[in-house]
């Protein structure tokens, strides 16, 4: 999903070289996101290894309880982030378009509508696989009848399942990007 929303700004702010000023800029502020990002996530694996430790010992059920804890916080955590980031986004490129003299206010409003209806499908994308997650995570673990390695095995073909389908959403606003960007071209263009 992190990757997806940079991806999307990336592929946003890269319409055309012809579109856009100060490409230097856009570049430095991509590779900003871009650090923001590995750094939240490394935080996040350094919990992530601090928090297992502080379940040794714990029962089974406890074990459960903390973890499903812990990701709901971690969960929210990532939320907030992307908030902030969706934000300096938007900014950036409200910033950006603004200083654009090729393109009309129609353009420019059409494309912010566009980032801000992709951004709203990932949200919802997001929350939903959340809620799958977490309701097939209570289900293995609660299911009495698997042992260890099967709720391991279990879970890996569910995670590898997940990522097919972030595959596929990725793509889909990719390819929803790229006919955009087509779109604005070809209207410039026209413009001249």
């Amino acid at each position: 999903m992190k990757k997806n929303i940079v991806l999307l700004i990336a592929g946003l702010l890269l319409i055309s070289g012809n579109v856009w000023a100060g490409q230097g800029e856009g570049k430095a502020f991509r590779e900003q996101v871009k650090k923001e990002r590995q750094e939240h996530r490394q935080q996040q694996q350094q919990e992530n290894q601090a928090f297992r430790q502080t379940l040794q010992g714990k029962s089974q059920a406890e074990k459960v309880a903390a973890v499903t804890a812990h990701r709901e916080t971690q969960y929210q955590e990532n939320k907030a982030f992307d908030v902030q980031e969706h934000q300096k986004n938007t900014s950036f490129l409200e910033s950006k378009l603004a200083a654009n003299t090729k393109m009309t206010q129609a353009q420019k409003t059409e494309l912010i509508n566009h980032f801000e209806s992709q951004y709203q499908e990932n949200v919802n994308f997001r929350d939903q696989r959340h809620n799958a997650n977490i309701a097939y995570f209570q289900k293995i673990a609660n299911d009495p009848s698997l042992i260890p390695e099967q709720k391991k095995a279990a879970i890996k073909t569910y995670m590898d399942q997940q990522k097919a389908q972030d595959k596929a959403h990725h793509q889909e606003q990719r390819s929803e990007n790229q006919v955009e960007k087509a779109k604005i071209r070809s209207e410039i263009q026209s413009q001249k």
